[in-house]
């Protein structure tokens, strides 16, 4: 098996995504229901499951129904889907709205959460490629 660099991205990116997720929704929940009350940290919540709930449903998909020389029932199947989720969504974006202790601000923190982690991998995966060319050029 050949050695992997730690420069690259490998299968187990995205369990990694979802940890240091559930880990900075916690820490976050408690900060917001400390700080600002418990419908902004509800609000939180209720964005961050949003947020893991798509990127989790996507990857389930995509990893049980995409193979090489997949037909085109297999992608109709993935278009309805897909449909599906975002109904589901724009639905649930549409009670959500009409509920009185929604914090909008939070909700819109809470859906971008997993963005934020994935953008932070990337900037640890920066430095650390900065790094180790800093380091072979000293050496």
């Amino acid at each position: 098996m050949p050695k992997q660099s730690s420069f690259e991205v490998d299968g187990q990116f995205l369990r990694q995504v979802y940890y240091l997720t559930v880990i900075l929704a916690v820490v976050l929940t408690a900060l917001f229901g400390i700080i600002y009350g418990f419908p902004t940290a509800l609000s939180f919540v209720v964005g961050s499951f949003l947020s893991l709930g798509a990127v989790l449903v996507l990857e389930f998909v995509v990893r049980l129904m995409v193979k090489p020389g997949s037909s085109t029932k297999t992608k109709r199947w993935l278009g309805l889907i897909a449909l599906g989720k975002y109904t589901f969504i724009f639905v649930g974006f549409y009670f959500l709205m009409k509920a009185d202790w929604l914090n909008i601000y939070s909700l819109a923190v809470g859906v971008g959460l997993v963005q934020v982690v994935v953008i932070l991998k990337a900037i640890k995966l920066m430095v650390l490629i900065l790094l180790g060319n800093n380091t072979s050029k000293n050496s």
